[in-house]
């Protein structure tokens, strides 16, 4: 479906550096505004989800996910990859479910699944969403704790495992 990129020699360390860099801010961010924007809490949260995925794809696979559709590049590529990395990826779930409720499935396929849903939460949440929008600003605040709790911060410590 999308054409795999390989990076350069002279960009991958640049590539790989900015998203180490990045997916940490992401993360740092959305826990600081967690109380004064919850909306932007829950995009934040995503975008680390994301930049942790770029990062494993070009550390790993080195592959650089950028332009058009970068989105659902990057959830194409970590379906393909994950699948690839079974190996790697079933004893780190294994360790998250106990950590983690919302990890039921051994399945590798959980991580593909998680970056689609903080992608749809994310998409919710960015743009108009009438049941977020008569949500009350502490139901909003616990929906965003939530899905920090149950998916970004598994997402992030299970692709940290793989880098």
């Amino acid at each position: 479906m999308f054409k795999e990129v390989n990076l350069t020699t002279e960009e991958s360390a640049r590539w790989i550096k900015f998203h180490e860099n990045i997916y940490k801010e992401d993360e740092r961010m959305a826990n600081k505004v967690l109380t004064d924007s919850p909306r932007w809490s829950i995009i934040m949260a995503y975008y680390a989800m994301h930049n942790i995925s770029k990062l494993y794809l070009a550390k790993i696979h080195n592959i650089k996910v950028s332009g058009q559709d970068v989105h659902a590049q990057t959830l194409f590529f970590i379906s393909k990859y994950a699948k690839q990395d079974a190996k790697k990826i079933i004893p780190l779930l294994e360790k998250a479910k106990q950590e983690y409720d919302a990890i039921t499935s051994s399945s590798v396929w959980v991580i593909p699944r998680l970056l689609s849903k903080g992608r749809d939460e994310r998409t919710k949440t960015q743009y108009y969403d009438i049941v977020k929008a008569e949500k009350s600003k502490m139901e909003l605040m616990q929906a965003a704790q939530y899905f920090m709790d149950n998916f970004m911060k598994p997402y992030i410590k299970i692709m940290g495992g793989l880098l």
